[in-house]
Parts: structure tokens; sequence; C-alpha cells
């Protein structure tokens, strides 16, 4: 197996390669999927959707054509060949797909993790370096499954839906100004953002402050000793917002 990444704009498209055989992770558009896919020969069997909005979906309909199969959580506007629900497993090549359910960033977010790679894809749910916004406005969900995702393997690669990197990396400077890690992380992104990418479980729970939100060294550096973790992780998601 071996993760290709587009772009579109700064959306990631992930495309996943078993020999000659092809998964796409939220296309958003379809134009470089499919002159990806010619240029390499490959067979889309499989299109697996994060969640519904239209940055990582508007590719659908051109590419499902060839008569792949599109997967995705319920209760999306997307017509599905297959619902995917928590815990099961999708069989691509020789990998197991496992889904997991993480709402929070909207209703129907999932993650989809190769165990066996390890790998992460985590739509608007985790970034490198932050979280997607709570357009559901509720705080706990999202804390919930961040938490989820956190708790994976730390070898494991985190492939996010968008390329918000260094903005979410100043803005960690910014929260903690003297967390050295942090400062580090941010140094060597300047230094090579092409490197960054995919970056780690491993390095987002060191420096991502949206996973750490539960450490009471951040909860005090945002004048919050003691608080509920949801409440800090609330605050610390809106000062992102008004970033």
């Amino acid at each position: 197996m071996r993760v290709e990444t587009l772009r579109a704009g700064d959306n990631f498209i992930y495309v996943l390669v078993a020999g000659q055989r092809a998964a796409v992770v939220d296309p958003g558009v379809a134009g470089p999927v499919q002159a990806f896919l010619d240029a390499e020969g490959l067979t889309l069997e499989l299109i697996l959707l994060t969640h519904y909005h239209g940055d990582h979906t508007g590719g659908v309909s051109a590419l499902r054509r060839s008569g792949c199969v599109v997967a995705g959580p319920a209760g999306g506007p997307v017509a599905l060949d297959r619902v995917v629900v928590d815990g099961e497993a999708l069989d691509f090549g020789h990998s197991a797909i496992e889904v997991l359910d993480v709402p929070g960033h909207t209703a129907h977010d999932t993650a989809y993790c190769l165990p066996d790679e390890p790998a992460l894809f985590t739509g608007d749910v985790l970034f490198a370096g932050g979280c997607g916004r709570l357009f559901g406005g509720d705080a706990a969900p999202m804390w919930r499954s961040l938490c989820r995702l956190r708790a994976l393997p730390a070898e494991t690669r985190l492939y996010g839906g968008h390329d918000y990197t260094l903005d979410n990396l100043e803005f960690a400077v910014h929260l903690e100004p003297d967390h050295p890690g942090v400062r580090e992380r941010l140094a060597r992104f300047r230094a090579d953002p092409h490197a960054a990418h995919p970056s780690t479980l491993a390095e987002e729970k060191r420096t991502n402050p949206f996973l750490r939100c539960d450490d009471p060294a951040l909860a005090a550096t945002i004048g919050m000793p003691g608080r509920d973790v949801v409440a800090v992780f609330a605050a610390v998601r809106g000062m992102k917002d008004r970033w």
C-alpha cells in the first residue's frame, strides 16, 4: 500500500494504491484524481467519505462513473453504495480499513484507520497541529472523538483533510509561547514544509494543543487551572476561531 497526496486548494485528497487498484478518500474535485489514475494506469475501486461538506464530496459524481463503490457514514446527501458503521472493517488490497465514528466537526464524521500501515485518515476532525471547527456547537463530542484518535498507536501517520499546518502551529505558539516542543515544530515546518506531511500521532500528542486540553500546564497557561477539560477544549477552540 502507498498513499499519494493530491491537492485542491488547501484540501488534501488521498489516493490509496495497492498494485493497480486505487481507493480515494474525500475527492473534493474529480480532475486531479482522474489525471492521477490515468497517469498511473489505476482502476478506482472505492471512494471513502469522511463527512459531507462539498469540498470533500464534489468529485464523487464524476468519479463514480467508473463503477467504483462509494462508502461513507449514513445521514448525508450523497447516494452511497455502502453505509459504513463504527467498528467494521473494509477490505482493500491486502489491508483492512477500520471505520471509526468520530463526530464533532459535523454529526457524521468518520475516520478510516489502516492499522497495518499504520495510517489514519481523519477528514476535518484532526489536522496537523489543529482540529476542525465545531459546526454542531457542542464541544463534548469533539473532545471524545479526539481522545479516541489520540489513543491509537503513536507511530500512526496522520492524513488530515486540509493543509492548515502553518496557521495551526503559529496559533499553538501564540497559545503556549514557552512550550519548547511547539516552537521547535514550527521552526522545522518553516524550514521544510513538505517534510512535515504526514505527521504522526506521537508528534500531535506532543505539540497539538487540541489533544492536550487535559494537560494541567495548558489549562494554567490560558487561565483555566483546574477547570473541566471540555470547558478548556471549548475555550481553546474558541480562541482558534477568533485567531
